[in-house]
């Protein structure tokens, strides 16, 4: 009975392992409006896109979100966490510089 168990189990655990795959990170381009939240010691640069979500920037420098408060600008990155149930800030890894719109 033990080795029924302990064999049952196993299979349990190897299952779990095979069914998380590793996916490709999820490139994602935001336009909207960058805005700094919070005070220092823990500022936190956040984009508010056209349709009201808004998204955490992380390792995007404070002197170029300075730059660019209040204004529309496009920003390309790696999503970290996905929006969706149970989320209450999704955020991107900035990659590259964030640049005005335009608008």
């Amino acid at each position: 009975m033990q080795k029924f168990i302990l064999t049952v189990l196993m299979a349990v655990g190897i299952t779990a392992c095979a069914g998380s795959v590793a996916t490709a990170p999820q490139r994602l381009t935001l336009i909207g409006e960058i805005h700094i939240k919070g005070n220092e010691p823990f500022p936190t640069v956040m984009l508010e896109t056209r349709s009201h979500q808004t998204w955490e920037l992380i390792g995007m420098p404070l002197t170029a979100a300075r730059s660019l408060v209040g204004r529309e600008s496009i920003v390309e990155g790696v999503v970290e966490r996905e929006p969706g149930p149970g989320v209450w800030l999704p955020s991107m890894r900035v990659q590259g510089e964030a640049r005005p719109s335009g608008r």
